[in-house]
């Protein structure tokens, strides 16, 4: 039987418990299943080291990373412990879904985007160990041919697909029953937050509605929006935050899903007819599930999506300056914060509300007609390149 090595985003044995990060891993080991039959994962958290498994790994067919964040945070030896010897390790390094996160992520970003010489070397040395590059959005692939590297294929998302709907249209309802919220990662988007909260609660006044929390606020705090030498400062100003939206949430008659650690959780958006938010895994959440999202973009994981789904996208910034460079993150392993500095060259929009507000309008008039190809999208790329790909792994 085939053993697959699986680096998870997932910390299983944390508090943090970003669900997220789990559907990830999750569709992922399904997906992989459906193609190749009954076969068997080692799952180890990413920022773990491997020495005393290393034999145990090479055993395997090869060492998969669901989500690949490419970061200078910095990505190897960080988001990515492994070993100090990399020729150690004798099993191909194979990215599933890799991403790419700076601030704010638009096209300008990415033509200015350089990283830095030691994580080049780490993505040079995984690109020349597989054929293609498995990147999760148009962009993914736009940024590494920018630095040289061209075997890549946009597979789409491992959390974009649930082969319970498969072949499905997308949902497009008459009324909206059950909407959802989810609310923005970063702090500097709190304001902009209550905006939607607000109107979502005015434009659908007869529907029941849920502001759903994908992560705990522990996992948050090492999102953060500064960067402190105070742990504490860093972990009060996201959880104020939190707190925050929780109560304006609560206040406008919404009723909080906490479903941070429980993928199953997410099966609840099925019955749901709309999300409106920030929380990118809540708009796939919605999509796999063949419902009607906008996922309103705070970063470039977000601009990736909606660049690559084409349907439901705003941005929810407004570029007025140039992002000051940012050099390698010193200290810590994981996630990307948002500096005041990068903030301030694209700071929220101050008109994104009266945008949303009418779209959805327009959407809920014309039977969210501008969806209609989503669900083919999501289809057709997974018969063509996803499924292909997976069957492609060694083993």
């Amino acid at each position: 039987m085939t053993k697959y090595t699986v680096l998870t985003t997932f910390p299983s044995n944390r508090s943090s418990a970003n669900v997220g990060d789990q559907l990830i891993e999750v569709a992922v080991k399904r997906l992989i299943m459906r193609e190749r039959g009954n076969v068997e994962f080692l799952t180890i958290f990413r920022e773990e080291p491997l020495e005393e498994r290393l034999d145990e790994i090479n055993a395997t067919a090869a060492i998969l990373f669901p989500g690949f964040g490419i970061r200078d945070v910095p990505m190897y030896p960080g988001c990515y412990r492994l070993l100090e010897d990399l020729d150690r390790i004798k099993v191909p390094l194979i990215p599933i879904g890799a991403n790419w996160n700076v601030y704010p992520g638009d096209s300008e970003t990415r033509r200015g985007l350089r990283y830095s010489a030691e994580t080049m070397g780490f993505l040079e040395r995984v690109a020349r160990g597989v054929d293609r590059i498995s990147c999760r959005e148009y962009t993914v692939c736009e940024i590494l041919r920018r630095h040289g590297i061209s075997n890549t294929l946009m597979t789409g998302d491992p959390a974009w697909y649930d082969p319970d709907f498969f072949g499905q249209p997308l949902h497009r309802p008459s009324t909206i029953e059950r909407v959802v919220f989810s609310p923005p990662l970063s702090a500097f988007y709190r304001q902009q937050a209550d905006e939607v909260l607000s109107m979502l609660a005015k434009l659908f006044p007869e529907a029941q509605r849920y502001c759903a929390m994908h992560l705990t606020d522990a996992r948050a705090s090492t999102f953060a929006d500064k960067r402190p030498t105070n742990d504490a400062s860093m972990r009060s100003d996201v959880a104020e935050k939190n707190a925050f939206v929780r109560r304006r949430a609560r206040e406008l008659g919404f009723e909080v899903l906490e479903l941070a650690g429980d993928v199953t959780k997410l099966d609840f958006y099925r019955e749901c007819d709309l999300h409106v938010g920030y929380e990118c895994h809540a708009h796939l959440g919605f999509f796999r599930q063949r419902r009607p999202s906008v996922l309103i973009a705070e970063d470039a994981r977000g601009v990736g999506f909606n660049y690559t789904l084409g349907a439901g996208g705003f941005n929810g910034f407004i570029r007025k300056g140039r992002e000051p460079a940012r050099p390698p993150k010193e200290g810590g392993t994981s996630g990307y914060c948002v500096t005041a500095e990068e903030f301030a060259a694209a700071p929220a929009r101050a008109d994104l509300v009266a945008d949303v507000r009418q779209y959805l309008e327009e959407e809920c008039n014309n039977g969210f007609r501008r969806y209609g190809a989503v669900a083919g999208f999501i289809d057709e790329t997974y018969e063509k390149v996803m499924a292909p790909f997976l069957r492609s792994l060694p083993g």
